[in-house]
């Protein structure tokens, strides 16, 4: 688990910078990724892609990924909320990404105010 930390923070660096809404409540972030990245069971391309919170009738657990080039991506998620812990930042919003095999997947998003969102992944 502390690999996966780790390779997420590591990733989170190389990704680019994430630009976000001052406010604790972010509905969308901007971000740019230096290599495709899983979201879901769909692989979205390297490059600038927002990520919304969807608000409506499910309590804001669905996100869509919006990438430069390519269609949307919708992902169910469950709402998290996370401790201060070694790779956080101060009042930054983070994509939290692991490395799977050779690729990246999305695993979560992370607000300012410590709650956040992920996937939620099927029963195996």
């Amino acid at each position: 688990m502390k690999v996966n930390t780790i390779v997420g923070a590591a990733v989170i660096a190389i990704c680019g910078a994430l630009s976000a809404q001052p406010a604790t409540s972010v509905d969308r972030v901007n971000v740019h990724f230096s290599t495709p990245v899983e979201v879901g069971s769909v692989t979205i391309p390297a490059g600038d892609c927002s990520i919304e919170v969807l608000r409506g009738e499910i309590d804001d657990r669905v996100l869509e990924f919006r990438p430069q080039s390519g269609p949307a991506v919708f992902i169910l998620t469950d709402r998290v909320n996370e401790p201060v812990g070694e790779g956080y930042t101060a009042g930054s919003t983070q994509v939290v990404l692991v490395r799977h095999g050779g690729d990246y997947r999305f695993e979560r998003l992370l607000m300012p105010n410590h709650t956040g969102f992920e996937v939620v992944r099927p029963v195996e």
